[in-house]
């Protein structure tokens, strides 16, 4: 084999092994320069998912407050309305006893009056009743006094009320509020909490 031949085959087997080693650094950096876009995407959508998800977080935590302010207005809106609504009843219904009582007003007037005396324990007991009830409530004292072993008297000062009578004992400690506006109004809070309970 001549001598330039030689040299040649040795050029081409630096060369082949120079392509070999060029296309080795290459496929390295090539694999190594996927493994990075590839770690960067992963990293990328991992990145994505976690704000979306806290911005659905967020969004969440926002809708509730807005639902929960929204239903806290309506409710609070609904018993005001429900509150005006009762408050007008409760008027027209005060209106109509002061002028129309009906025939079993006296028998009202004798529980109040009972009821009054059964809560008082004191012997001495003063009645109390507007100035056009004030017959008929003599009447029921007198009437109930003949089966009591208390001393009821009726008030020489009368009171303003639709209806109904004050009974309390004579230093005026104890007080059994039984007029018309005042039964109204424990009436009235025993309604408002039933009506509220079919709101919720």
């Amino acid at each position: 084999m001549s001598k330039k031949l030689s040299n040649e085959n040795v050029l081409e087997d630096v060369s082949k092994d120079f392509e070999k080693l060029v296309e080795s650094i290459l496929k390295t950096g090539l694999d190594e320069a996927s493994k990075i876009i590839s770690d960067s995407e992963t990293q990328s959508k991992n990145q994505e998912q976690e704000i979306e998800s806290q911005q659905s977080k967020e969004f969440d935590i926002k809708s509730g407050q807005i639902i929960g302010a929204a239903e806290m207005e309506s409710r609070n809106s609904n018993l005001l309305l429900l509150e005006k609504n009762i408050n007008k009843v409760f008027t027209a219904a005060l209106k109509e006893l002061s002028s129309n009582k009906g025939k079993n007003y006296p028998k009202s007037l004798e529980l109040f009056i009972n009821e009054g005396l059964n809560t008082i324990d004191d012997s001495d007991v003063l009645v109390s009743c507007n100035k056009k009830d004030s017959s008929v409530v003599k009447d029921l004292i007198n009437k109930i006094s003949s089966k009591s072993k208390k001393s009821i008297t009726l008030s020489d000062t009368y009171i303003s009320t639709a209806g109904g009578v004050i009974v309390s004992n004579t230093d005026s400690t104890v007080i059994v509020n039984n007029t018309i506006e005042d039964r109204l109004e424990r009436m009235k809070a025993e309604l408002r909490t039933d009506v509220a309970k079919k709101f919720k």
